[in-house]
Parts: C-alpha cells; structure tokens; sequence
C-alpha cells in the first residue's frame, strides 16, 4: 500500500534508519507532538514500512523503505 509522504513521515524514516525508537523519543527529537508521532506511525505501519516491535513501550522498527523505492 503506498502513501503520500507527510514532512513528517521523512523525518520519522530518517531516525528508524538509524534504528528502533519509541514515539516518546521521536516526538522528542523531532519536535512533533506525540499524538501527531503516533498517527504517522500507524500510517507507515498500515503502509508495511515499519513495524511495532514493543507494545508496552511503543517501540517501532522499519522494515521497508519507502524513500528508496522509484
């Protein structure tokens, strides 16, 4: 399922490119609410891009990059 890419879809990607993260850091690092952080993610989940890896945290992983993809 592809998606049109929010600003903020990129911004996530780029830090799960680097490894797995909570949405408590990414909002942090990110400067986004965590509302916003947790909406997005749900949509690169559904999209198959990234995958919950912790429930009790929130901890997300990606798994397929939608940036390298032409």
């Amino acid at each position: 399922m592809g998606v049109d890419l929010t600003e903020a879809d990129y911004a996530i990607l780029e830090m799960l490119a680097g490894g797995r993260c909570t949405v408590g850091y990414l909002a942090e690092e990110l400067d986004y609410s965590r509302q916003h952080v947790h909406n997005r993610l749900n949509v690169l989940v559904a999209a198959e891009y990234v995958e919950k890896r912790h429930d009790p945290t929130g901890l997300y992983e990606l798994v397929q990059d939608p940036r390298e993809e032409s």
